[in-house]
């Protein structure tokens, strides 16, 4: 991951509706390389006077493969962010590279499918549905994307059943979110994310309600779809503990990129001032 000043499934197994591991659905390897690229980017909410401006001017790059981890205070701009770079949201001003694919110009529906097409998202406020058992809110992102009937449902249904218990869900899979406390709801998020074996996971505190059992459960299973899918993770975190698994970090404040920092026994990290 670079960042630029002002100027600048189970392995081995496949699923129904997804591609194999390490690949998209048209059956090619994944690429290497960038995939994500922000240049001179701004947020503001509102007009005028009023308006409040989230993100100033930010330009960084997120290469295949990577964990980024976005650090911060809160209210400082790390949901702006993530929620423009998994296409939630667009910018004010400046560009979104998403897998060579510049966002500005994508109409709804075209963000929309290259949103459901590649990226995960870990929602903060966990956006489950309510009429939704456990399971069947995994599964819904399978069923969005893809029709499935008979034993290609059955199968998604037992994979969705292999992610819940892979975050520790395996006796809550028929549970409805009403009956799940919040630690239980973040990780059917997180399992949900997952389902499609997305190219990028945007995680937005993914594991603030969390124990630490927990979160090494969780950031272990991001660890291995990292290593073994070549999943690219940008996930928002207040907690020091996890910036050990990142490959990378950047730091915001106020809604500026202020520092970027990598694991010294991986990767140096650029920065362009």
């Amino acid at each position: 991951m670079d960042a630029m000043g002002a100027s600048g499934t189970t392995p081995g197994q496949d699923r129904p509706g997804q591609e194999r591991p390490g690949q998209d659905r048209q059956g090619l390897a994944r690429p290497s390389g960038e995939l994500v690229r922000l240049s001179g980017v701004h947020k503001v909410y509102g007009r005028g006077l009023t308006g409040v401006h989230a993100l100033t001017d930010i330009s960084l790059q997120v290469a295949c493969g990577e964990m980024v981890a976005v650090c911060g205070p809160s209210g400082h701009g790390k949901t702006s962010l993530l929620n423009l770079i998994g296409l939630i949201d667009t910018a004010s001003e400046g560009s979104v590279v998403i897998a060579g694919v510049p966002t500005a110009t994508l109409c709804g529906q075209a963000r929309t499918g290259l949103r459901c097409d590649m990226i995960g998202h870990v929602f903060q406020a966990f956006s489950l549905v309510p009429a939704l058992c456990a399971l069947d809110n995994v599964l819904l992102p399978l069923l969005l994307r893809t029709r499935l009937a008979g034993a290609a449902l059955a199968e998604a249904r037992a994979f969705a059943g292999e992610l819940l218990a892979r975050v520790g869900l395996k006796t809550q899979t028929h549970h409805y979110p009403d009956r799940l406390d919040a630690g239980q709801r973040q990780r059917v998020t997180i399992a949900r994310a997952l389902v499609t074996s997305p190219r990028l996971v945007v995680a937005d505190e993914a594991t603030s309600r969390l124990d630490n059992g927990n979160i090494r459960l969780v950031m272990d299973l991001f660890a291995a779809q990292q290593r073994e899918h070549g999943t690219t993770f940008v996930i928002s975190t207040r907690d020091q503990r996890q910036l050990t698994r990142a490959t990378s970090t950047l730091q915001l404040n106020e809604g500026r990129l202020c520092s970027t920092a990598a694991d010294t026994a991986r990767r140096a990290i650029r920065v362009q001032g």
